[in-house]
């Protein structure tokens, strides 16, 4: 399906403001929970802030629905590139809205519920060893976690390698993109082996400048078809 510009200046727009959601909205809700969540006085830190946490995690489940909108409504641009590609980006954006649905927003409720059943009379030592089981799990499938980066991360290549190819964005852009993920990759693999010192996550600081930048783009330029209707971009399978 050929996109006039009305067209594919709507989708930019519309895929530019999902990236912004998606970004914006995940460390804004941990501004609101994670101190409490993440306190090892939890259980009586939420009965306190119950409705701080719930709101920080509605605006977490925001950031997490925007991730399968961005592949599906990209879907029909990649697509002019490589269907391939384009069906692979839409399953692994996908892929992550169901991991952090599933696990990490839904274990974050989860811990909501352990501190109402401590202030209703339940074993405090019971609901701290769910906690660890809990916590154990978000360690692979929450947004730091292991899972979760590697999924992400491959989906952004994916990404980033259709709009290098077929020049939809200014090449600077899809290659800043691709070694910022390289470098996030080559962080969370490491930490599988070894303690990084927190003081390294500034290293994941391009990867999210740069999704901004490349959000903006989207919004106010949209996606360059030129290149590839003069046969530079070619269409693949």
């Amino acid at each position: 399906m050929d996109y006039d510009l009305v067209d594919q200046r709507r989708t930019g727009a519309i895929v530019g403001v999902l990236f912004i959601i998606a970004t914006t909205f995940l460390f804004l809700g941990e501004v609101f929970y994670r101190p409490i969540l993440d306190s090892p006085d939890f259980l009586e830190l939420v009965s306190e802030n119950r409705s701080v946490v719930i709101f920080g995690l509605l605006i977490e489940f925001i950031c997490i629905f925007s991730m399968p909108l961005i592949g599906a409504f990209i879907f029909p641009v990649l697509a002019r590139v490589s269907t391939g590609m384009a069906l692979t980006y839409f399953f692994l954006r996908g892929a992550e809205g169901i991991i952090l649905s599933t696990v990490a927003l839904t274990n974050k409720f989860a811990l909501v519920s352990l501190s109402d059943a401590v202030q209703a009379g339940a074993d405090p030592v019971v609901a701290e060893s769910a906690r660890a089981l809990i916590m154990a799990q978000n360690a692979w499938g929450n947004t730091d976690g292991l899972l979760y980066n590697i999924i992400f991360a491959m989906g952004a290549l994916c990404l980033y390698g259709v709009l290098y190819r077929a020049r939809l964005v200014p090449r600077w852009i899809a290659v800043w993109g691709i070694l910022a993920i390289l470098v996030l990759l080559a962080l969370v693999l490491t930490a599988m082996f070894v303690d990084v010192p927190s003081g390294v996550q500034v290293l994941l600081v391009p990867i999210g400048v740069q999704e901004m930048v490349m959000a903006l783009w989207f919004i106010f330029r949209g996606f360059d078809f030129g290149a590839l209707e003069a046969g530079n971009g070619g269409r693949g399978s």
